[in-house]
């Protein structure tokens, strides 16, 4: 937990107690003083408390602020205005999730799509159980694995946000527009509704598949501009969710994410970077060719691919793109997406 949090706790706690304690405590008031929004000054003899939310006062004798009531009732007043529903203040941790999956949508990639898809309303509805009481805000879009031609116009370069699609074993739909009025989809929108109109993207890409590439261009600066394909999806008070599908083997002739001559050595701090260079503020979760090999190509392991998602340690979680059901692995994930969420001090 933050330091900031903690501190955030420890204060609210402190007025919780002191709204509730007894008569026969008879605390000395100059020591509830400490905490606001109640604070104390000295003349002589005498000492004065004044609450500064309404600006009553309290005097007694000999330094003690008298705690009784004008209408002699013997518990003691503190105006801590509106009681808080809990001890967790509201300004800390997340209000805000932005969900960016960058799907391969190579010829070989069909049964993964579909996983996916059918994947995805448990894992949603479970952040979202798990979230219900902090988080009430929702960004998600997808990005394809190269550039996506059947997009909108203006908008089929590789990284751009997919709002329609076209080619073989794709959803074929506009799915424009969204509630918010932008590229991407929200709480407002029906999830159940917009996720597979934006992630049946098909199978018609380029074997050249690119998705860290794609997930890298997806969070640039250039992308976010007024006006770009992607504005206003990245927020700075968000976490970010990062969810990578693919099955790209390291395959000679194809120069692209997975190929061994690839230069990696970016690929971390380009995300990150898009987090104002806090990689706590994210999750990076990676379907790709790792152990179960069985769906890929030539039945080998991408290193490049691997070694992404490992690159964020605790944030990073790593499944194969073969696995028989995405569920199982998306509900591992929860916990590390609401641990994230609560540890996060959004900037400013």
């Amino acid at each position: 937990m933050s330091e900031a949090r903690r501190r955030s706790l420890v204060v609210t706690a402190a007025l919780v107690a002191a709204a509730c304690s007894t008569p026969d405590s008879r605390e000395d008031t100059t020591t509830a003083a400490t905490f606001p929004p109640l604070t104390t000054v000295s003349s002589g003899t005498d000492s004065t408390t004044t609450d500064t939310a309404t600006g009553s006062t309290m005097t007694a004798p000999d330094g003690t602020a008298d705690t009784t009531a004008a209408n002699d009732d013997d518990a003691p007043k503190f105006d801590l205005g509106v009681q808080p529903d809990s001890l967790i203040p509201e300004d800390t941790g997340c209000r805000k999730v932005d969900f960016l999956f960058a799907i391969d949508n190579s010829g070989s990639m069909s049964a993964q799509q579909t996983q996916l898809l059918n994947s995805f309303p448990g894992f949603i509805s479970a952040i979202q159980a798990s979230l219900q009481d902090t988080v009430d805000s929702y960004h998600v879009g997808v990005v394809s694995s190269d550039n996506y031609g059947y997009n909108q116009a203006g908008c089929t370069s590789i990284g751009d946000l997919v709002t329609q699609t076209g080619g073989f074993q794709a959803a074929g739909q506009n799915c424009l527009p969204f509630a918010e009025g932008l590229r991407f989809a929200t709480e407002q929108d029906d999830l159940g509704v917009k996720f597979p109109c934006v992630a049946q993207i098909g199978t018609s890409g380029s074997p050249i598949e690119q998705p860290v590439t794609a997930t890298i261009a997806a969070l640039s600066d250039a992308k976010a501009a007024p006006g770009a394909c992607n504005e206003g999806f990245l927020r700075d008070d968000a976490i970010l969710v990062v969810v990578v599908v693919t099955d790209d083997p390291p395959y000679d002739p194809d120069f692209d994410d997975a190929h061994p001559g690839t230069n990696t050595a970016g690929w971390y701090d380009a995300v990150v970077q898009a987090k104002n260079g806090d990689p706590t503020a994210m999750v990076v979760i990676g379907f790709v060719p790792w152990s179960n090999v069985s769906c890929v190509v030539f039945g080998i392991e991408s290193p490049n691919l691997i070694g992404f998602v490992q690159s964020f340690g605790a944030q990073g979680v790593l499944a194969s793109v073969c696995e028989p059901d995405f569920g199982p692995i998306f509900a591992q994930t929860v916990q590390t997406i609401v641990s994230t969420c609560e540890n996060f001090d959004p900037p400013g």
